[in-house]
């Protein structure tokens, strides 16, 4: 499974897709500027991006966007935790005790304040009355592991907070133990602890931030005392599987194992990523490799249009029946700018090209 991927075509990505995500916002679907989810997932994007190539203008945008926004900063809901990655970015980067103090108050959420599910999880909800649907309050989705697992691990080890890596490492073990379907290795998008049943399908992009947070947990933890066998096991079963469900161009459906459902770029690229950097981390074998080279071909040469925009990514995406996925249609957000930032820079910081 040769690719034709080349740090010239690696780059142009990288460049295109910056530009569009560091347009002004009257250009943008979604104006960066406020504490939620979306520009969150795009600011850990230009983290990651960041480590991989030392690009200052990666630098520079979180540093300012930062500056810009710390004041919006809100509790309630999980997804409220992921832009929090970037103010200690932020802190790290400048020096600026005022973020570190702000990401105490974040930790001291995760821990004390979060509204939990009656297992221990974290309940999926929006914000402050779950959006005036309380059944949210029940519920667990995978969006979790990334939107507040990846700050509780880096900043946990950053800050020397035991108890906060210990958390995350909860809420990993409550959402494989609740999600996970053993009889195909696929995990649901929810699940809800009241009923005690599974929410939603195999949804493309679930099993994909599933897929990230574990290998950058993965990543995170390599060579500490904290156990990761378990881990890196439920991870290479998850990709297997999914690797046997990939399509001839080895993109993926929005709902992994339904053939009538579309191909979704979202969760391509976030599964090109973990089979990279599994890959790299010594986890995952060449298969996932050049499957992760595949991918990353097909995104820049067929699904990013000239303006920097990655095209067939579906919009948010509720914990529903199978034709509601179906349904949800192609949006171009700034999370999946994030998402191919990480994935390019992934290649071309690593001396893949």
């Amino acid at each position: 499974m040769k690719t034709m991927l080349s740090e010239e075509l690696v780059q142009q990505g990288i460049d295109k897709v910056w530009s569009k995500l560091s347009s002004p916002p009257t250009q943008m679907s979604e104006n960066l500027h406020s504490w939620e989810w979306i520009p969150g997932t795009a600011m850990y994007g230009l983290i990651v991006a960041y480590e991989n190539t030392k690009d200052e203008r990666f630098a520079d945008f979180l540093t300012e966007w930062v500056e810009d926004n710390a004041f919006r900063l809100r509790y309630g809901s999980v997804n409220w935790v992921v832009p929090a990655n970037a103010l200690l970015f932020a802190h790290r980067h400048s020096g600026n005790p005022r973020y570190l103090y702000d990401c105490w108050e974040v930790t001291d959420w995760c821990l004390n304040r979060a509204l939990r599910t009656s297992n221990g999880g974290y309940a999926h909800v929006w914000g402050p009355g779950a959006g005036g649907l309380d059944d949210y309050k029940n519920q667990l989705w995978l969006d979790t592991l990334f939107m507040a697992g990846l700050f509780m691990l880096r900043f946990g080890l950053y800050d020397k907070n035991d108890a906060l890596i210990a958390e995350a490492l909860k809420q990993f073990d409550i959402h494989i133990q609740c999600q996970l379907d053993p009889k195909c290795n696929l995990f649901y998008h929810g699940y809800h602890c009241l009923d005690e049943m599974p929410l939603g399908q195999h949804w493309g992009r679930g099993n994909g931030w599933v897929a990230v947070s574990l290998v950058e947990m993965l990543g995170l933890l390599q060579g500490s005392s904290y156990e990761l066998e378990f881990y890196a096991d439920i991870f290479s079963k998850l990709m297997n599987s999914v690797y046997s469900l990939r399509t001839g161009n080895g993109l993926l459906r929005t709902l992994l194992d339904e053939e009538e459902s579309y191909i979704e770029t979202s969760a391509s690229a976030l599964f090109a990523y973990a089979a990279l950097k599994g890959s790299r981390l010594g986890i995952l074998d060449d298969r996932f490799l050049q499957w992760g080279e595949q991918i990353t071909h097909e995104l820049l040469s067929n699904h990013i249009a000239e303006d920097g925009t990655i095209l067939h990514a579906s919009g948010g995406t509720d914990c529903q029946e199978k034709e509601g996925y179906l349904k949800v249609p192609y949006q171009s957000k700034p999370y999946t700018s994030g998402i191919g930032l990480m994935l390019f820079s992934e290649v071309l910081g690593k001396g893949r090209v």
